[in-house]
This record gives structure tokens, sequence and C-alpha cells, in this order.
């Protein structure tokens, strides 16, 4: 795995003479090994450094465990519990003075809540990392820069969205942390094909859009494959099939979700399985394999519940009401195109939420930053 974070965490383990700071390292390591996907390996490197927590009883040398062990949750399925080892790498962070600390679990409390739409949440945490981040605390920077670029995006924002695209990008090259970059990489992607996605489930496809999107997507995954970052490959396959639906690949589309959404839902997207079980449906209903796809919209229904944000609910329910018209069942579509209209409204809604809460943090944000 080549990546200049670990190298220079490695340099700097090897030339600490304080062996608190040195275990602080080790855990910060492991954290790193996390979002590389090497969750083993974080695992087995954190252990020695837990045991030696429990012998320092430091809240900075906690504070680096809890962060660790939130990445290594976060990145192995999106755990809710990892929100809460942030939270702890927060408070200690500032119990122990380690501003550098406090920034990243405030930077990673952002993101957990972008992922889980809380707003006014996202905008305090975003607000706080802002104001304890250093300029050379390049970790904390590229990731709430992700998360307004993402966030932009999200809102419609575009020109914006590159701007802060460009901040993550330079503080993630700043640190050698080809991980983010690749993390940042796949938002961009992800984010465009679940757009491009939507239009398609209302009858809108834009297939030549989708062709390019596509072409951006296979170039995340192989940046991923020759980092050998594994964090994200069953969810690389998932946008691929995505992307192949709109184009009408699919053939093409249902193999990669026949292989790869149990995975990639066990690893994180589960909150999202409703969607791609709706997008393999409408495949199937359009090889003619009607008994199957009805199969997988009974699936769909059944994961709905967990997926609370509108873009998705509202594809979802579009895809649903198409598979059901193919399959004979009038009503039951009907009931879905309602659902999946309200679902659109909702995330109109919610786009303008979105840009007024990055509006402000961007108002409040540090004079200079």
């Amino acid at each position: 795995m080549a990546s200049r974070v670990i190298e220079s965490l490695d340099l700097a383990i090897a030339r600490a003479d304080q062996p608190l700071a040195r275990e602080c390292l080790k855990a910060e390591r492991a954290g790193v090994l996390a979002r590389h996907g090497l969750l083993a390996d974080a695992r087995f490197a954190l252990a020695g450094v837990k045991t030696q927590a429990l012998r320092h009883r430091s809240p900075q040398l906690s504070g680096w465990v809890n962060l660790a062990e939130g990445l290594i949750e976060h990145f192995e399925s999106m755990a809710p519990s990892a929100h809460d080892r942030f939270q702890r790498a927060y408070a200690f962070g500032g119990t122990s003075g380690d501003v550098r600390l406090q920034a990243l679990g405030a930077a990673w409390l952002a993101i957990g809540c972008l992922n889980r739409s809380q707003l006014q949440q996202m905008q305090t945490h975003l607000t706080q990392a802002m104001l304890l981040a250093a300029p050379d605390n390049h970790a904390a920077w590229a990731r709430l820069a992700l998360v307004l670029a993402d966030s932009l995006r999200y809102a419609g924002d575009d020109d914006r969205s590159q701007y802060w695209y460009l901040k993550a990008r330079g503080h993630a090259i700043a640190e050698g942390d080809g991980s983010m970059i690749s993390v940042m990489l796949y938002n961009m992607a992800a984010m465009r094909s679940g757009a491009i996605g939507l239009e398609d489930a209302f009858g809108l496809a834009d297939a030549d859009r989708a062709g390019k999107a596509l072409i951006e997507s296979e170039s995340t995954a192989n940046y991923d494959t020759g980092r050998g970052n594994h964090a994200l490959a069953s969810a690389h396959s998932v946008l691929r099939a995505q992307l192949l639906t709109v184009q009408q690949r699919f053939e093409e589309a249902l193999a990669l979700f026949d292989a790869h959404l149990a995975r990639a839902s066990h690893e994180g997207m589960a909150p999202r399985e409703a969607r791609f079980l709706a997008d393999r449906a409408w495949c199937r209903a359009q090889l003619a394999k009607l008994p199957e796809a009805l199969q997988d919209v009974r699936l769909s229904e059944a994961a709905l519940p967990r997926n609370n944000d509108a873009d998705d609910r509202a594809a979802t329910h579009a895809r649903l009401a198409r598979v059901l018209g193919l399959c004979g069942l009038p009503q039951e579509a009907a009931a879905h195109q309602a659902l999946a209209d309200e679902a659109l409204v909702a995330h109109q809604a919610s786009q303008r939420e979105m840009l007024d809460a990055v509006n402000a943090v961007l108002t409040n944000a540090p004079a200079g930053r």
C-alpha cells in the first residue's frame, strides 16, 4: 500500500521520544489503515495501543483510540456507533487540549450528520471544525472541505462545489493521503450518478450524460485499484450498475447488481439498498424476467423504511411504479408514483435547506479560511 501519510506516521513513530506521543501516533496510524479499507490490519494495530491506553489513562490517547475505532466502524459498515466514537474523540481532544484531535473529531461528526441528513447538527460541527482546525491540519480541512463540496453538489450548486472539492484535494495532497482523494472522487461520481438515475427513474433518461459519468466512475475505480485501496470496491461496482441501467445495458447492470449488491449493503450502503433493488427490478423487467422483478419490488418495499433521503425515495418509488406497471399491477403502480412525486417535492425542499445550511456555515467561517 503506497501512502505518504503512512510513511510520515511511521517516521514520526520511530522518532517519538515520549511513550504517550508514540502511542497517539500509532492510534492515528490505525485510523489511516481503516480509511484504506485495511480493517483487519487496523484492528491489529490498535489492539496494542488500547492496552497501553489502559496503562496511561490519558484523555489524549483515549481520544485518538476512539477516533480510530470510529473510523473502523464507519468504513466497515457506516455503523451508527461510529458517531459516538467521534463524539468522544472530540470531547477528549478538548479535555486534553489536543486541538488537532478535536478538529478532526468535529470534521468526522459533520460527515456523519451529512450522511444522516441532520443539517442543523452538521452546520454546528462544520463551524466548530473550521474554528478549531489550524491551516496545516490537512486531515481536518480535507474532510470539512469535502462535506461542504458534497453539500453544495447535493443542493445543485455545482460551481461552488468545485471550489471546495479542489480545497479537499489540495489538503489531501499536502498530507499525502491517497485514500482521501479516492473518497472525494467516489463522492463526486456517486452524486452525479444519483442525480442521473433520479432523472431516469422519472423517464428522463440521458444516456450520453450517463456515459460520461460511467467513464468518470471507472477512472475512480482504477485509481483505487492502483493504490491498493479496497474500502469502496463494492460501492464502485454498484455505482457502475446504476449508470449501465440508465444506458439500457440491462444484462451488464444486472450481473453487477447480482455480484456486488449484498456486499455493498453489508459494507455501509444498506440505507440505499431499496434504491438499488428497485434499479435491479427495472433491469429484470426490461429483460422480461417479471417474476424476479416483482420479487425485487417486494424486497425494495421492505427496505424502504431504512432510507431517509428524499432523492433516493423519489427514485425508488418511481422505479417501482414503472416495474409494477409492466407487471400488470396498475393500482400499486399509481400508489408508488404518487409517493415518488411527493418525495421529489421533498427532495427539492431539502436541496434548498442544504444550501441555507452551507451558506450559514460559510458566513460564520473565520476570516481567510
